[in-house]
């Protein structure tokens, strides 16, 4: 269990020239707020002094104590890293005069008249609270920021830690294949058609093996390429990657593209995510005309910044309900994959993983015999979630 951080002193800094006003504002702030450390000064040398070797809470300006305006304080104010909550007091209430300081940051404005000392004690403890929540979510974020670099090491770790697996793997299965192959080729001829076909079953199997292996290696080195990133014409990236695929003369493929927008990520694996989409679209696809349509369903916006959920959608088979919860599952192939087909099943894993490179996402929502629709959250903008 983590252990309570010990409570802050809060501070509050008076500043006012007139002695009576700066005595009775000390007084009474202390009395409503015993726990503060309340600290008086009659000029500006002694104030910034002050503010020019430590932080203060919340700062009472008196805005009548010099020939400097109050808006020019509270602007030096706003260099420094800790920014205070601003509270000015005036004799005068003119509406000029607090407009200027309102726009200069002042976060209370309230004129020396009346019960004023009373309005005053409720301003600095809202300012209080406001400090309060403002310094927590600086911690959180702190610690989200962390987290985050944490686990973006362990990722890369175990990125690296399965591409060194594989890597290691493949040598020697290499191997084990032509060796089989060698003695299958020189003495399949000389050996019973049995020891034959065991051989045989053994180098299809090696074979195997082998595309699998080369799957892990290039599954685990996908994050090295995430973090160089760009803005993408992402039409122009699909029509290249039409052009580039090879599909099977004997169908007819007729291929839509809506007004895509532009997104922020990397060329290789965006490529890679539609060549995995649009392969398994006409290779899955049963009908003599393979219509395949994408376009954007929507724009919307995350903590993150703007996203656009871009999709990919066939006439297909569909995919049964029970197979929709694993259909991202490594290795995963469906119902609907004839024996024969190449691949070793990471095709969707490796669409998943690309768009959560991109600190997307990936959905699918298919019917059997009505086709299948798949849906990315891409962002637009350059993301920058350390902050």
């Amino acid at each position: 269990m983590e252990a309570a951080l010990p409570k802050r002193s809060e501070s509050v800094l008076i500043v006012d020239g007139n002695a009576d006003d700066l005595r009775q504002s000390r007084d009474f702030i202390a009395r409503q707020l015993p726990e503060a450390i309340i600290i008086p000064v009659a000029s500006i040398n002694h104030y910034r002094e002050l503010v020019g070797r430590q932080d203060f809470d919340v700062i009472i300006l008196d805005h009548d104590l010099s020939h400097h305006s109050s808006a020019e304080l509270i602007q030096e104010l706003k260099l420094k890293d800790n920014e205070p909550g601003v509270l000015v007091v005036s004799r005068s209430a003119d509406p000029r005069m607090m407009a200027e300081i309102y726009n200069s940051g002042c976060h209370k404005c309230i004129v020396k008249e009346g019960r004023w000392l009373e309005e005053m004690a409720p301003a600095v403890r809202h300012l209080l609270l406001v400090r309060r929540l403002e310094e927590e979510n600086r911690r959180l974020v702190s610690r989200l920021t962390e987290a985050n670099m944490m686990l973006q090491e362990k990722n890369r770790r175990l990125d690296e830690f399965s591409a060194t697996v594989a890597h290691d793997i493949r040598g020697p299965l290499g191997g084990v294949s032509m060796k089989l192959e060698y003695l299958i080729d020189t003495y399949g001829s000389k050996v019973d058609q049995r020891f034959l076909d065991l051989l045989t079953k053994a180098f299809a199997s090696t074979e195997r093996l082998t595309q699998i292996v080369q799957s892990m290696y290039s599954y685990a080195k996908l994050g090295s390429k995430a973090a160089r990133m760009s803005d993408l014409n992402l039409v122009q990236l699909i029509e290249e990657v039409i052009s580039d695929v090879h599909f099977n003369d004997a169908q007819e493929i007729k291929i839509g593209i809506g007004n895509v927008p532009h997104v922020w990520g990397n060329a290789d694996l965006l490529r890679r995510l539609f060549i995995n989409l649009l392969t398994n679209a006409v290779k899955y696809n049963n009908k003599p005309e393979v219509i395949i349509n994408i376009g954007v369903q929507k724009i919307h916006e995350k903590s993150l910044g703007k996203f656009a959920e871009i999709y990919v959608e066939d006439n297909g088979p569909g995919i049964p309900q029970e197979e929709l919860k694993n259909i991202f599952s490594m290795f995963t192939r469906g119902s609907t994959a004839s024996a024969d087909s190449e691949g070793a099943g990471i095709g969707l894993a490796v669409v998943q993983r690309i768009a959560e490179l991109h600190f997307g996402s990936v959905r699918v929502e298919s019917e059997v015999g009505r086709g299948t629709k798949f849906i990315m959250s891409l962002p637009m903008e350059k993301i920058d979630f350390m902050g």
